[in-house]
């Protein structure tokens, strides 16, 4: 490995103990490191492909930041159309029209763009890596999200929405797209 992409590494990686994960959040970041190493080691991108991909993998993170930051600022309002859900149920047996319109305005349309924005992420990607490379992303073995008690990535475990959100995340990942750049110096 080139070791340009070896200080990339190093600079992402905490000093040894910073990260006890002791929080979700200490986690999630280890995973989506674990994750991004193992798509840069799978993919082996050439400094070529590096140049082509990283200004679609910026434009790609920036949209899903966006997306969760209002995933994020919707939830006190998903929070209380639940709670109206809840109070609904237990006085009268169903769900109101009005609580159901405000279940809706509250989760948005985040699915349904995130779903397109992988489309049109999958169909760049795929133009700029070779056959071999496009195999690679599709048997990727990321953690990016484990499964419980089975000691298995839950992303390996079959292809379908929940591989493809994950791939998703590891290419739009800050570490993956710091490595990408690392082989750009």
């Amino acid at each position: 490995m080139n070791l340009k992409i070896w200080t990339a590494i190093l600079a992402l990686a905490p000093a040894a103990g910073a990260l006890a994960a002791n929080s979700a959040d200490d986690v999630r970041a280890l995973r989506t490191e674990v994750a991004a190493l193992q798509l840069d080691r799978a993919l082996n991108l050439t400094r070529d492909q590096a140049q082509a991909l990283l200004p679609v993998l910026q434009n790609a993170s920036a949209q899903a930041k966006a997306r969760r930051a209002q995933v994020e600022a919707s939830r006190p309002a998903l929070a209380a159309a639940l709670s109206q859900a809840v109070a609904d149920l237990k006085s009268t047996g169903s769900i109101s029209p009005a609580t159901q319109q405000a279940l809706a305005a509250a989760r948005g349309t985040g699915f349904a763009t995130a779903r397109a924005d992988m489309k049109v992420l999958r169909a760049q990607v795929e133009q700029i890596l070779t056959p071999q490379q496009v195999q690679a992303l599709k048997s990727a073995p990321l953690w990016a999200k484990s499964a419980p008690d089975a000691g298995v990535p839950a992303a390996k475990a079959g292809h379908g929405p929940g591989r493809h959100f994950a791939v998703l995340r590891a290419l739009t990942s800050d570490p993956f797209v710091a490595l990408v750049q690392a082989r750009i110096s």
